[in-house]
C-alpha cells in the first residue's frame, strides 16, 4: 500500500501540507472513508499513514472536484500515479482484509494460520495477549508451538535482554524454529570464560 504522503504527492498542483490536514481533520472524507486510512505500524516508531482505495479514490474526486488547497496559478488536471493505484483496488482490499486478519489473530488465536509460524513478532504478540510473558506453549494452526524465554544480564547487572524462541513441527513433518537474540547475549557476563571480575 501507498503512503498518504506519497498518494498526495501525484496529484499535480496542490498544496501537500494543508491537503493532508484536510484529508485527515477536515470536510473531504467521510467517516467510512477515514478509515480507510491506516497506520502502517512496523514499528513502534512508525508513524507513517498508508492510503485504502476508498480514501484514495475520496481524495481524487476532491482534487478532480477542485475542493484541495492548490498552489497559486495551478488548477486540476490529470493524475495518472493516483489513477493507476485505484487500478489495484481489489489487490489492495485483500491486502487491508489480511492485515486485519492478523491484527485480531493477536486475541483470537483461531485466526492463525500456518503460514503465520514463521512471523515471530505477531506470535510473539499471540502468545503475551493469551499466555503471559513468560515461557510456555499454544497450539496455533493445530500445531503445538513451544515458547522459551531466557534473560541475559547487562554487564552491569542493571538490565536484562531477552531471547525469545520458538519451535514446532510443521504439517509436513519438519521441525523448524524461530529466534530473536538481545545484544547482552554477546556481553562478558554471559560469557563463562570471560566474565571474571564483574559486579554480582
Amino acid at each position: 500500500m501507498r503512503s498518504l504522503t506519497d498518494f498526495l504527492s501525484g496529484l499535480p498542483g496542490i498544496m501537500p501540507i494543508k491537503t493532508r490536514t484536510l484529508v485527515l481533520e477536515g470536510g473531504v472524507l467521510s467517516k467510512a472513508e477515514r478509515s480507510d486510512i491506516y497506520s502502517r505500524d512496523r514499528n513502534w516508531l512508525d508513524l507513517v499513514l498508508e492510503v485504502g482505495p476508498d480514501a484514495a479514490a475520496a481524495i481524487l474526486l476532491a482534487y478532480k472536484a477542485g475542493r484541495l488547497p492548490m498552489k497559486r496559478g495551478y488548477t486540476p488536471t490529470d493524475a495518472p500515479a493516483a489513477e493507476a493505484y485505484l487500478e489495484e483496488g481489489d489487490k489492495l482490499r485483500k491486502q487491508i482484509a489480511e492485515r486485519k486478519r492478523r491484527a485480531q489473530a493477536v486475541k483470537d488465536p483461531s485466526l492463525i494460520l500456518e503460514s503465520d509460524l514463521l512471523d515471530h513478532r505477531l506470535i510473539d504478540s499471540v502468545f503475551i495477549a493469551n499466555a503471559g510473558t513468560g515461557s510456555g506453549s499454544m497450539v496455533l494452526a493445530g500445531i503445538t508451538v513451544r515458547k522459551e524465554v531466557i534473560g541475559y544480564k547487562s554487564n552491569s547487572g542493571k538490565s536484562t535482554g531477552w531471547r525469545v524462541r520458538f519451535d514446532w513441527t510443521g504439517s509436513d513433518g519438519q521441525p523448524r524454529h524461530s529466534e530473536t537474540m538481545p545484544p547482552e547475549a554477546d556481553n562478558r557476563r554471559n560469557d563463562p570464560d570471560r566474565n571474571w571480575g564483574l559486579h554480582e
